[in-house]
């Protein structure tokens, strides 16, 4: 059977227009609670962010405070460190007298007798900083080396000389004086020496410059 409207045409228009707002209601309604929700979710991952950031932060200061803890532990590692390689450096540039004084008494020739013997490190090859003249004069250079002795010929100075040469530690050998006449009688080693000589010698440098033996941060 049709159905028949019998509302007059002005209810028919009233009661759509009242389904439609009633719609419109509704979905406004269902994008209030929709919008509710995604405010919801999203203030909870806010607060799980935040909740987060705060443990990051309070962790890092944990870590922070740490650090100021270990800081002089540090400091004090970073001395020891500076002064173990400054001790390593002044070791492997010392002069070795030993080794030296030892090679000079396998080189003195039988004819030849040392009465002194004198040695000093130059300032350039000591540990330290070098600290020029305020000045600005140079110091004149001395030997470092210095051989005073008697031998039976100026020969005999000679091949001496020669034999320090042979020395790795000496270089610049040469001759400050020689004096007095060579022994007639040269055979035998009971005679008298009859020449008086000095003899001076340089050490030689470094490959490398001296360590400084001063290290910043001590004592601050």
């Amino acid at each position: 059977m049709k159905r028949i409207n019998l509302l007059p045409p002005e209810q028919r228009m009233k009661a759509s227009r009242e389904r439609g707002l009633l719609w419109a209601i509704l979905i406004l309604v269902a994008i209030v609670v929709a919008l509710g929700l995604v405010y919801v979710w999203q203030n909870g991952q806010v607060n799980d962010k935040q909740a987060e950031l705060d443990g990051l932060t309070a962790q890092v200061a944990v870590e922070q405070q740490k650090a100021a803890d270990l800081a002089p532990y540090a400091a004090i590692q970073t001395t020891r460190t500076a002064m173990t390689q400054t001790a390593k450096g002044i070791y492997d540039s010392r002069v070795p007298w030993a080794t030296i004084l030892q090679e000079i008494s396998l080189v003195i020739p039988e004819n030849v007798r040392l009465q002194t013997l004198t040695g000093a490190v130059p300032a350039a090859m000591l540990p330290g900083p070098a600290t020029p003249p305020a000045d600005g004069t140079v110091a004149a250079a001395t030997p470092d080396v210095t051989f005073t002795g008697t031998s039976y010929t100026h020969t005999d100075v000679a091949e001496f000389m020669t034999r320090l040469g042979l020395i790795p530690q000496l270089s610049n050998v040469q001759l400050a004086s020689s004096t007095g006449a060579a022994a007639t009688d040269t055979s035998g080693a009971t005679g008298t020496p009859t020449v008086t000589f000095t003899v001076t010698a340089s050490l030689r440098p470094y490959l490398t410059p001296p360590p400084a033996t001063e290290i910043l941060g001590v004592g601050q």
